[in-house]
């Protein structure tokens, strides 16, 4: 939890999201190693004359001097670290951020610090800047909101009798299935399946050693996806965009 101070102390953030307050500041909603999600009054921030406006744009990394209260924060200095701007040289690249920082900013608990909820985030986002396929990223932040909500797809064998004669996916059972088994599901190629175990189990920090192609990737998106609307209720507005990329 975050301690609460009049101290002033710097932090690495991420900037998840502004929102217009007032008429010459903002509130930032930033995501900090120390102290988890934060939400931080930027006091003349749309001024022209800001010092701090080019350090506190959405999905960039920023040193900040902050002042920590309850509540909210309050903006003393800012200072960017990594801009991530090949995110935006990217549409797919950039829906899938505005995908991953609309999760952390409606579901994130505020001022709970989490490492995998910190690496998942920096992670992910520097994968995209460094131009890896936008959809693996979003199935592998797709498997961290799964986990993230207390659900994990089983995929070490049959979900119901454990055999490694896997055949297909089930929805209904969470992981899966057999040919004795299984009931309507699609029948999965062995390569898809070995890559749905992949993006399942692998540690997100290594990520850049799966080697997946693109049409597997695009068979498996509707799968994860399912899962995740099936066991989490998580609905984001970005949804919509994404499902035209697919």
């Amino acid at each position: 939890m975050m301690k609460t101070t009049i101290d002033e102390v710097e932090v690495e953030a991420i900037i998840l999201k502004q929102i217009d307050y007032k008429e010459n500041d903002q509130i930032l909603y930033i995501y900090t190693k120390e102290y988890g999600k934060l939400s931080v009054l930027a006091k003349g921030i749309k001024k022209l004359t800001s010092k701090n406006a080019r350090a506190c744009q959405q999905l960039m990394m920023s040193l900040l001097t902050i002042r920590l209260k309850k509540g909210m924060c309050l903006l003393i200095r800012a200072t960017p670290i990594n801009y991530l701007r090949h995110i935006q040289e990217s549409i797919q690249s950039d829906i899938i951020a505005q995908y991953i920082s609309e999760y952390y900013f409606r579901y994130i608990e505020d001022n709970h610090p989490d490492m995998m909820e910190y690496n998942y985030l920096s992670q992910c986002l520097n994968y995209l800047n460094n131009n890896m396929n936008p959809l693996l990223v979003y199935l592998l932040f797709n498997v961290f909101i799964l986990n993230h909500n207390g659900v994990s797809i089983y995929v070490d064998g049959c979900v119901i009798c454990n055999s490694s004669k896997v055949v297909a996916i089930s929805l209904k059972h969470g992981g899966f299935v057999c040919s004795q088994h299984f009931e309507r599901e699609e029948v999965l190629e062995a390569h898809t399946l070995k890559a749905l175990r992949h993006i399942c189990k692998i540690p997100i920090d290594k990520a850049q050693q799966l080697d997946i192609s693109d049409s597997t990737i695009h068979q498996i998106t509707p799968i994860i996806e399912a899962f995740v609307d099936e066991y989490t209720g998580i609905h984001l507005k970005t949804s919509t965009f994404i499902k035209q990329l697919v």
